[in-house]
């Protein structure tokens, strides 16, 4: 097997993924490549972000590509007809099997530069079981290559026989002081903000960039904590009333319940906090942004009281993931809480 160049040099992101983007480097440099990569964790590690760069470097490994491809985006990569992200559809909650279909179609063409072609398929654990089932005839009859990247957050809801025929590649948060030296050192703030910032990306550096660049998603992300610190301050009828303004506030939404979801598990992280300063042990909070806010609220109760409440938030998604009427899942909430 020919190896490339050692001269290679291949371009990633400056923080976390450490032990991925070694044996990725590895991989390209040896040429000895899968044809079927699973990118595994939690959300906003970088999995993205990752596929990206190793479907770029893939691609830099033809020596004829390199000045056309060192500086081009994503976008410009897709249209080159050899890189292809497949995505949930606004409104949609499945990747279809049409979108499957489009994707092996294209990956059966001839490469244009006759390099690789890749396929991204990002929320994997989205795409349909028919599209499950197509993509896995696919990968059952490997072709020369042809390189397929599944971005997931739950592994365990691919199919096995999926999983079994790919490099799984797992991806674990990093350190909050690996994050909050990289905020200071790349982006010149103060070591409050990063403090701040750092914690509450809890291990997720990409979601950490996100509230720096963000100030609409931060102010999001700040407001439904503060819709739960409400929540528990109030009296019953004012408890409803927060709970059906929140609701007004999101009325025609495309996917209601995954919101709601994203909402439930940003109020696990408080009531995590909450159960943490009762429990004397306030060096290990998320929120440290609210801590003053947190604190009053923190006495109200003694450990067995939050633990309850995160047994009710956790519950709550289940009742989600199982169909159950958003505006019953958090009026239930509200009662119990």
């Amino acid at each position: 097997m020919v190896k490339a160049k050692k001269t290679t040099e291949f371009a990633w992101p400056l923080i976390g993924n450490a032990a991925a983007i070694d044996f990725l480097t590895k991989s390209l440099l040896n040429r000895r490549l899968a044809q079927t990569y699973i990118f595994a964790g939690p959300e906003n590690l970088g999995k993205n972000t990752i596929a990206y760069c190793f479907a770029k470097n893939l691609l830099l490994l033809d020596e004829n590509r390199r000045e056309d491809l060192a500086n081009m985006s994503e976008k410009k990569m897709s249209l080159s007809g050899d890189f292809h992200v497949v995505e949930r559809e606004p409104g949609k909650k499945n990747i279809s099997i049409e979108q499957i279909r489009e994707l092996i179609k294209i990956l059966e063409m001839s490469s244009f530069a006759n390099s690789y072609k890749i396929g991204i398929i990002k929320e994997a654990e989205a795409v349909s079981e028919q599209g499950l089932n197509a993509l896995l005839k696919t990968l059952e009859e490997p072709k020369s290559k042809v390189v397929v990247i599944l971005i997931t957050a739950n592994l365990e809801a691919l199919l096995p026989t999926i999983v079994s025929r790919s490099q799984v590649i797992n991806f674990y948060p990093v350190k909050t002081e690996v994050i909050h030296d990289y905020l200071v050192d790349t982006y010149k703030i103060s070591p409050v903000s990063a403090k701040n910032l750092s914690r509450l990306a809890l291990g997720r550096p990409a979601l950490a960039i996100k509230f720096l660049e963000d100030q609409e998603f931060y102010q999001s992300y700040l407001d439904r904590v503060d819709l739960f610190v409400q929540l528990l301050g109030a009296p019953l009828p004012e408890r409803f009333q927060l709970v059906n303004r929140w609701l007004a506030s999101r009325k025609g939404e495309d996917d209601l319940a995954a919101t709601v979801n994203q909402l439930l598990l940003i109020w696990e992280g408080v009531a995590r906090d909450l159960l943490l300063l009762v429990s004397a042990a306030p060096e290990l909070l998320q929120h440290e942004v609210i801590k003053e806010k947190l604190l009053p609220l923190a006495e109200k109760r003694n450990p067995f009281g939050w633990m309850k409440s995160l047994e009710l938030l956790k519950f709550s998604r289940g009742y989600l993931a199982a169909n159950v009427n958003s505006k019953n899942v958090l009026e239930n909430i509200a009662v119990n809480i």
